[in-house]
């Protein structure tokens, strides 16, 4: 029981901190799912107190008490209790017979009991034997009160569902931030999968709009407006709704130089803080040389995509071997079986 009440007040002091915000809401959970994760910690860890409590608040055994026998045909079966003689504690199995025939059972266990050096185990079940003898209880196996003159106290092992229970609850629980973060990270990775796929068909068409005698800003505003209206069919790609983004900071009033700027940091990828700097460059000293420099960029993300593509293709193909190789080893099974069984059979 002390093991629940200082995990419950260990989850007291996290709430507490939880509620001050000395943890990290944002950065792992935020507010709701810490309140939902602390609730279920409290509730594991009440409930695994319930069960450790109802399931060994009888263990000690007062004198008389028996164990039900099975009927006949039914078999005998075991019983773990603990036994303490004086200030010895020994853990014994009571074997306890079916109700008619159980001249086998009580045999076997007077066989495990015997020895030269009987111990302490031995010479407790010795006398529930010569006990039950005695007592000649047709569906009942009772438990002695005395070895020999000297007290002895019968009790259960020590229930061990209610901690096993919170164990797992505190486990499953502290599984959550660690998903949490996983499908995160999982999240990020994609993020910049698809911003690096994305990247020349988005230089190429800047490239092409501003060859068509666009500025940047109204190529911005085509590429940013084409692709609000694709998103209206579900079609949404991280690099595209940056660049919607910065649109509307831009539209709001956001200095077209800081809104390159930005869009560039919040992509994170080199290519696109690259991107960015091309165009602020161009901006403060009005380069000509804009359009060969985003011809450039464009034929070099395309043979980067095409390196990219043949490492997850190498990275698909080395996933594949074992599989691969499984299948092998099922061929070579069914056709050497039948030729071995037809080589023994002649």
């Amino acid at each position: 029981m002390w093991l629940h009440i200082c995990l419950l007040g260990g989850i007291s002091v996290l709430a507490v901190l939880a509620a001050m915000g000395r943890l990290p809401r944002q950065d792992i959970l935020a507010a709701q799912e810490w309140r939902v994760l602390f609730l279920l910690l409290a509730t594991g860890d009440c409930l695994g107190a319930w069960m450790t409590y109802t399931q060994n608040q009888d263990r000690q055994w007062s004198e008389g008490m028996y164990f039900e026998k099975k009927e006949a045909g039914e078999g005998s079966y075991e019983e773990e209790m603990r036994v303490q003689v004086e200030e010895e504690n020994v853990s014994v199995f009571v074997r306890v017979p079916e109700q008619e025939g159980t001249e086998e059972a009580d045999a076997g266990q007077q066989k495990e009991a015997t020895g030269a050096a009987p111990g302490l185990d031995e010479q407790v079940l010795r006398a529930v034997d010569m006990y039950n003898q005695q007592k000649q209880a047709g569906d009942r196996y009772y438990l002695p009160a005395e070895l020999d003159g000297i007290p002895m106290v019968w009790s259960r092992p020590w229930d061990t569902s209610g901690n096993i229970l919170t164990a797992l609850c505190v486990v499953g629980v502290c599984c959550i931030p660690i998903q949490k973060q996983r499908a995160r990270e999982q999240k990020r990775q994609e993020r910049s999968r698809q911003m690096l796929l994305d990247y020349p068909g988005l230089v190429t068409r800047l490239a092409l709009l501003v060859e068509a005698g666009m500025t940047v800003r109204k190529a911005f505003e085509k590429i940013a407006l084409d692709h609000k209206r694709k998103k209206r069919t579900g079609h949404v790609r991280y690099a595209y709704e940056e660049l919607l983004r910065s649109y509307y900071e831009m539209e709001s009033g956001v200095m077209e130089e800081r809104a390159y700027e930005d869009f560039g940091k919040r992509c994170g990828h080199p290519k696109y803080r690259t991107l960015a700097t091309l165009l602020i460059q161009n901006l403060k000293r009005g380069d000509q040389r804009l359009l060969d420099t985003l011809e450039k960029e464009s034929t070099e993300a395309f043979e980067e995509r095409k390196r990219y593509a043949r490492v997850q293709g190498e990275a698909a193909a080395t996933k594949l071997l074992i599989p691969m190789v499984l299948m092998l080893l099922v061929v070579l099974v069914i056709l050497i079986v039948p030729a071995c069984l037809s080589f023994y059979q002649t």
